[in-house]
């Protein structure tokens, strides 16, 4: 490495005050330089020095100087305590002071925050803020420095420490690093936690971000008084007491002296993107150095050495690309290479490394094998495998590898080349080129040098042929020559060349670089050129290598020009061609070597080419020519079997039918399916040899080639004019041609099957069902057509035909069943497993359908599915009750489970939209009655599942208030508080706990239930169930108002039918009833009648029926004779779905209330029901569909069964199943199956 004066300046001291360049400062771009030098602010072009600016804004000496990162300002501060920040066109913007002088600058990095350092203070500024952030410091700032990341600032204190803050101002950490001084810190940019640290105690110093030593202290000798990265942080510029500066390693080993000056040398500074660097000196004077890095490298066949980082050798395999580095850990000042041996000059030293395995070629593993412990001064090195050869100016010193100089030679002229162009070991000859343009050999055993040639130009380049016979040399003219060492003539010459090499493989070959371009000179040839920028260095093959710059490439050129020319002399030189294609060459070039080479007969050349490019099957071409050839068959035989496997057809039948082989063309051209030329040939045999059989032959040839050669169209006409239909279909359906599929179809004979059926599948495969049914209607197959519209989903020609065979219902409807249920029509769909006779299937629909409601929390939907999955369970019952099965009484028991979760989950959800919805849909007295029926059906066991009780306890407590039931409600708090409430709730039910306690302990009088058979008050909630609690009679309520309704039931005796009791009622209703004393409001001609008396009045009652009321829990059973004295409008039968199961009656006990049975086996008001039946579109519970008029079916039904009154209200329990649990029978003759409730 060298260095050069850019420029420099010393300005005139003024104002008296003494001109020191304490600081300066490059713009991040490179393009100014700002210098504190005197009282003055001086900005320079870093480019020739020109002074653009003095800037006159202190009063006193400027210490330092800063530049902040994206150019837009510097600033300056100095002894008069005063900061001044400038803009890049030397304008002052912006002034601020400290108490003491200003030590230091600093521009963060990323941001716009300047620090400034004093020996009091460290203050902090950036245009976001009013004021500067000063903080207080003990001891003076000599120096500062940002990390790269702008989070840190590093302080250099005159007590010998190191303070790390972080952006704030605020200490993070504190290094303690000597006694002396820290004159000058640096963060490395390339490693961001290592801090260069200068001390006046002439040690450099290392550390960490976390304030640990990296390395051991470096002894400069002297006081550095700038330390500063250089080439993004791969070095050290170093200036202080010794007036020089100097460039080290980033680790703080010493590389060379960068300049010298006459004074300290205070300040230097890196000019960013470029190898320069500006000092400034105590004189104040300013100057710039360009530092040269020159290429230290070695070459010796495909191993390549070369210098990285001033320190380490690098290893390049060019064949490989392997790389191996050597660190040094000094300065590299010379490299030579030759085998496995390296020799690396140091300062002090020479170090000589060999490979670990000489005889593996691309083995890269170095190790040191001794050392020349001795300075010795060269202009170049040279090693070979037992010496060190130093080249100095005229002379030539050899070395043994311990140091012992064995031979000088003192030549001529001054040497400019030398090169080891191999030898015996110990015995190797050099290559020496003088500027006097002598060329000499000199062998490193012999002290006599041997000239080879005087040229009369200074030498520039050398190299000889691989045989030694030929010297090419570039002399300073730029003109490359080539001798011939046996008679000493010049065989070649040309201009602008740079660098020459031979090729090491071929002995005919040389390349030489210049003006861009790569010349390659081959035999006697024109040359061969391509652009090539840099020094042509090494020749191996088809592998030149280039150094450019400071990088070496390998660059492949492939040897075809000069393999073409060898094959265009005449006669054809095939060897030379051979030899040049295996330097390096195409595969199409060994291809055309090959087949040239075949056609003139040369065998040995053909057979090595095809084995290069692997091509087996020429290479039996080659073996079966040659075999031919030794039997003695006529060359043109030979010659068209050659032609043939060229491709050269034509040429080959004429080369056929000279050797008299005619059928041979015949069978070339059949077998590349040529078949009008075989044809053609075909009818010259048969005019020749009188057969007509291979014209017959090639035509189904034809047909078998054209799908071969995928022309299927023309293959498919074909098969079905040679009526092979199988392989036809199979085409066409290949390739999805179904518009020309349904022509074979129809093409096809009715009783072939197997076509027609193959046709049939391919269509159904592609969706053609169009073609499909065509196809199946004229195989007549009705089952498959039936599968085809079940496919093509058209349900209606499905069942249609289903119409017609009944026994593929199951085909039907199953898949129909899943499609409506992928269309969620679900309804439909188990209405379709039952049609096709999939019960299990239906039922698990609903269960499903069940289960979702329930976790969706559709509660209304859910009990409609229960109500639905108990009436299946209900109509499945086979057997009646005196006789009633195992199986059934399961059945009739899991009946009650699910009607009982349908009629809980119907409340509930009325509980539910209550609590969830923001909106009140329904009446205050119907949510009372809603709560208290839930609660008890639900309180002495486990709730179905998502019923929540608190919902329910929650609105019976609140609505128990309104309607002043403060008992219910006090029983309603009091359970919440024993409940998991939602959050929202809990203070409303704690104030509310508290409120009912200041009402009276009683329900309001008018919401107590009163029994319609005992007439018994009951309280509000029964904890035991939803029964008087006297005579045990379930209470019958309304599933809309949920209010209990005035109905008693009562049953018929044993030997009385459902026929006949629906012939005996109302026989005897014209008749006036006599009635004996008693309590119990009973039915006359319409009107009410109480009657008091204080005996028995049980005893004492004329009804019967009436008289039975007041017996608790027991059945009221009535005879024929109760059955005639009743009404018709007073009785509601309720009749079974399943026959197996008897009605139920109802005696109504209030007239004034019209009542009647739903669909779904409940009791409803008139009223109400009609105007929830209009609300909802349809029917409570079962949902039954209205009719256009607004009437439902069944209702209609019963007003037609009917007769002016003269039969009571019944109703068949369920249209679609049945919704209503059977009551357990009490008599003798019936057996205890699961009792009904009123709703059960």
């Amino acid at each position: 490495m060298r260095t050069v004066v850019a420029w420099q300046e010393t300005p005139p001291e003024r104002d008296g005050i003494p001109n020191v360049c304490y600081d300066i400062a490059f713009k991040p771009d490179g393009s100014q330089l700002v210098a504190g030098i005197g009282n003055r602010v001086l900005v320079y072009d870093a480019s020739d020095g020109d002074l653009q600016h003095a800037l006159k804004g202190h009063k006193d000496a400027v210490y330092c100087v800063a530049y902040s990162h994206n150019g837009k300002r510097f600033a300056s501060g100095g002894a008069d305590n005063t900061v001044i920040i400038w803009t890049s066109k030397a304008e002052g913007i912006l002034k601020y002071t400290h108490n003491d002088s200003i030590q230091a600058l600093s521009y963060n990095p990323l941001t716009q925050q300047l620090a400034s350092a004093t020996s009091s203070d460290v203050g902090l500024w950036s245009p976001e803020q009013k004021s500067v952030a000063k903080h207080k410091v003990n001891t003076r700032i000599c120096t500062m420095s940002w990390t790269m990341d702008g989070n840190y600032l590093a302080l250099g204190c005159f007590d010998g420490s190191v303070s790390i803050r972080d952006k704030a101002g605020a200490e993070k950490l504190r290094i303690d690093t000597g006694p002396s001084p820290v004159w000058s810190v640096c963060w490395n940019p390339a490693e961001a936690n290592v801090l260069a640290v200068g001390c006046l105690d002439g040690a450099l110093k290392f550390y960490l971000m976390t304030g640990q030593q990296k390395s051991k202290d470096r002894d400069l000798g002297f006081d550095p008084l700038c330390v500063t990265y250089f080439s993004n942080g791969e070095y050290l510029a170093i200036s202080g007491t010794d007036k020089s500066v100097a460039l080290y390693t980033r680790d703080g080993v010493y590389l060379t002296q960068i300049a010298t000056r006459d004074t300290w040398v205070w300040c230097v500074r890196p000019r960013p993107k470029n190898n320069f660097v500006a000092v400034g000196c105590d004189d104040g004077t300013l100057a710039t150095y360009q530092l040269i890095f020159s290429t230290v490298h070695g070459l010796y066949q495909d191993r390549y050495a070369y210098r990285d980082q001033m320190t380490d050798v690098i290893i390049q395999h060019l064949i490989t690309e392997q790389k191996v580095r050597i660190k040094c850990k000094d300065y590299v000042k010379k490299i030579a290479v030759y085998k496995d041996k390296l020799a690396v000059q140091l300062p002090s030293k020479v170090v000589i490394y060999e490979l670990s395995n000489p005889g593996d070629e691309f083995d890269m593993r170095y190790q040191s094998a001794t050392k020349i412990t001795e300075k010795l001064e060269c202009n170049l090195l040279v090693v070979t495998s037992s010496h060190v050869i130093l080249c100095q100016e005229r002379k030539l010193q050899l070395y043994s590898f311990d140091g012992v100089k064995e031979r000088e030679w003192v030549l001529e002229s001054v040497i400019r080349y030398i090169k080891v162009v191999g030898g015996p070991h110990a015995r190797e000859g050099l290559l020496v080129g003088l500027k006097s343009g002598m060329i000499l050999k000199i062998f490193v055993d012999n002290p006599f040098p041997i000239q080879l040639v005087k040229h009369s130009a200074s030498v520039r380049c050398l190299d000889l042929s691989a045989s030694r016979n030929k010297l090419a040399v570039v002399d300073e003219n730029a003109n490359v020559l080539v001798y011939n060492l046996v008679t000493k003539e010049k065989v070649f010459e040309e201009k602008n060349a740079n660098s020459v090499s031979w090729n090491s493989e071929f002995e005919d070959m040389f390349c030489y670089s210049g003006n861009g371009m790569l010349s390659i000179k081959t035999g006697d040839f024109p040359l061969h050129q391509q652009k090539l920028q840099g020094f042509v260095v090494g020749f191996k093959g088809s592998k030149i290598f280039c150094l450019h710059y400071v990088s070496m490439q390998t660059i492949d050129v492939p040897q075809s020009a000069s393999m073409y020319r060898y094959l265009e002399r005449l006669p054809k030189d095939f060897d030379s061609a051979y030899r040049v294609a295996c330097l390096g060459v195409t595969e199409a070039d060994w291809r055309q070597l090959a087949l040239e080479a075949l056609q003139a007969m040369n065998l040995e050349v053909a057979r090595k080419a095809f084995i290069r490019i692997r091509d087996v099957r020429y290479v039996e071409l080659v073996n079966k020519t040659e075999a031919g050839k030794k039997q003695g068959l006529p060359e043109s035989l030979l010659m068209a079997e050659i032609m043939a496997y060229m491709g050269r057809y034509q040429d080959a039948a004429r080369l056929y039918t000279q050797a008299g082989c005619v059928d041979k063309a015949m069978e070339m051209f059949s077998d590349l399916r040529q078949f009008d030329e075989a044809k053609k040939w075909a009818e010259e045999y048969s005019k020749t040899r009188g057969e007509t059989s291979q014209v017959q032959e090639l035509i189904n040839k034809q047909a078998e080639w054209s799908e071969e050669v995928k022309n299927y169209d023309a293959a498919a006409e074909m098969y079905i004019k040679a009526k092979k239909y199988d392989r036809a279909i199979a085409i066409l359906a290949r390739h999805q041609w179904y518009d020309k599929l349904i022509h074979v179809v129809r093409a096809l004979d009715k009783g072939d099957a197997r076509c027609l059926g193959m046709c049939a599948a391919h269509f159904r495969r592609a969706s053609q069902y169009a073609y499909a049914k065509e196809t199946l209607l004229k195989m007549d197959d009705t089952k498959a057509l039936i599968g085809l519209y079940v496919e093509d989903n058209k349900w209606d020609d499905a069942f249609l035909l289903l119409h017609a065979h009944p026994e593929c219902k199951a085909d039907v409807y199953l898949p129909y069943a899943k499609h409506m249920a992928s269309c969620d029509r679900f309804e439909d769909a188990r209405l379709a497993y039952l049609e096709g006779g999939f019960p299990e299937l239906a039922t698990k629909i609903l269960e499903h359908l069940t289960h979702n409601a329930v976790l969706e929390k559709r509660f209304n939907d859910a009990a409609y599915y229960f109500y639905q999955l108990a009436m299946e369970a209900l109509d499945a019952v086979a057997s009646p009750p005196h006789a009633m099965a195992a199986e059934d009484t399961a059945r009739l028991e899991r009946f009650s489970e699910l009607y009982d979760k349908a009629e809980i989950y119907y409340a509930y959800d009325l509980i539910h939209q209550a609590v969830s919805s923001p909106f009140k849909t329904t009446h205050p007295s119907t949510l009372f009655n809603v709560s208290r029926f839930l609660l008890m059906r639900t309180l002495n066991r486990e709730p179905p599942p998502e019923v929540s009780i608190a919902n329910v306890v929650y609105i019976l407590a609140k609505h128990s208030m309104e309607l002043r039931a403060y008992k219910l409600a006090r029983f309603a708090y009091n359970k919440l508080q024993t409940l998991l409430l939602p959050t929202q709730w809990q203070a409303e039910v704690d104030m509310q706990s508290i409120v009912v306690r200041s009402k009276p302990f009683s329900d309001a009088e008018e919401l107590q239930p009163v029994c319609y058979r005992c007439s018994t008050v009951n309280p509000l909630l029964n904890t035991q169930g939803d029964f008087c609690i006297n005579c045990g009679a379930s209470f019958i309520r309304s599933f809309v108002t949920f209010e209990h309704l005035p109905l008693v039931e009562f049953e018929l005796d044993a030997d009385i039918t459902d026929d006949e009791a629906a012939r005996l009622l109302g026989e005897d209703s014209g008749m006036s009833a006599t009635h004996g004393p008693g309590s119990l409001p009973t039915h006359d001609g319409g009107g009410n009648v109480l009657r008091l008396d204080e005996g028995d009045m049980i005893h004492r009652m004329d009804d019967a029926f009436s008289a039975q009321q007041m017996v608790p829990n027991t059945a009221i059973r009535v005879d024929r004779g109760s059955l005639r004295r009743m009404k018709h409008s007073d009785v509601v039968v309720r009749e079974w779905p399943n026959a197996n199961i008897p009605n139920q009656f109802f005696r109504m006990m209030d007239d004034e209330v019209p009542l009647m049975v739903g669909d779904c086996g409940h009791f409803f008001e008139q009223d109400e029901y009609e105007m929830a039946c209009l609300e909802k579109g349809h029917s409570p519970f079962a949902r039954e569909e209205l009719r256009p008029e607004g009437v439902m079916p069944s209702a209609a039904s019963d007003d037609e069964d009917r007769d002016d009154k003269k039969s009571p209200q019944r109703r068949r329990v369920g249209r679609h199943k049945p919704k209503i649990t059977p009551k357990a029978a009490v008599a003798a003759a019936k057996p205890n199956w699961p009792s009904i409730r009123a709703g059960v």
